[in-house]
Parts: structure tokens; sequence; C-alpha cells
């Protein structure tokens, strides 16, 4: 007996996971295949979400070419962070180019620095729509790119 109530415990709870999960994102993608949905339920199930909003995220996000790991669109939407898109980063062209232009000096705090001690930054964050294009890099010395904000 206590295994079987052991058992619709669990039962009750993946179907709760499943209740949240599709009440927030109504439209079923390939993307949330796999992910570790309980997980999620457990971090972010206590907050309020607006599905309308998150169904035109999903799409929009899906078609941007910046956002290399689809799967990670619904934890973002859930917690804001960025890292869970994995967005591209500029290649080493782009960044060699804003080196060039910048003349190697970092524009936060006015120092020269070699390129390899250097990092690309979007100028316009990705957040704010910036894209992942030379017109839109920047090279930060790695002390400023670590103490900058989203700003």
């Amino acid at each position: 007996m206590q295994d079987y109530n052991q058992l619709l415990l669990i039962w009750l709870y993946f179907q709760t996971v499943v209740a949240w999960a599709k009440a927030i994102f109504t439209d079923y993608t390939k993307f949330m295949k796999g992910l570790d949905w309980g997980i999620l339920y457990n971090k972010y199930h206590n907050n309020t979400y607006d599905p309308v909003k998150f169904a035109s995220e999903v799409k929009r996000l899906i078609a941007d070419k910046d956002v290399t790991k689809n799967s990670g669109i619904y934890e973002y939407l859930l917690s804001g962070d960025e890292k869970f898109l994995q967005i591209r980063a500029f290649d080493d062209d782009q960044k060699m180019e804003a080196y060039v232009r910048q003349n190697g000096i970092c524009p936060k705090c006015g120092e020269h620095f070699e390129f390899d001690e250097m990092q690309g930054d979007h100028i316009t964050p990705w957040s704010k729509c910036g894209k992942t294009i030379s017109e839109n890099c920047q090279m930060l010395c790695a002390d400023c790119n670590r103490r900058k904000s989203n700003a």
C-alpha cells in the first residue's frame, strides 16, 4: 500500500508539472522535448508569467539567428538569464575589425591592450535587440567586460 501511495504522489507531481508547463507555454515546439521540466517547475512555479507574451517571445527567439540553443529559450523566459540561449559570440574577424577600429584602446577604461587581452562585446546588448554583427562589436579589456552591466 505504501508503494501505491508513493506512486500516486509521483503521478500527481508529474501531472502538476505538465499542467504548469502547458499553461505557461501554450504552443508546443520540438525544442521543449527532453527538458527537465521537473527542475524548471521546482525553480520557477511560484512566479507569475504571461503565456501570451511567452508565445510571441518563443517564436521571435526561435527565428533569431543569434540564439544558438533553442532549447534554452524556455529557461531564459522563466529566469531572464541570457546564458541559457548561448547567444552567438563574435567571430575572430569581427573582433579584429573592432580592435583595429579602436586602436587597441578599451573604450571603458581608455587603456591600451593586446588583442588577446580583450573580449568582444555587444555595444547594444543582445537583450535590447543588439545583433552579433561587426558594427555592434566593441573590444573591452577583460576587467571592464566583467564589470559592465546590460546597459
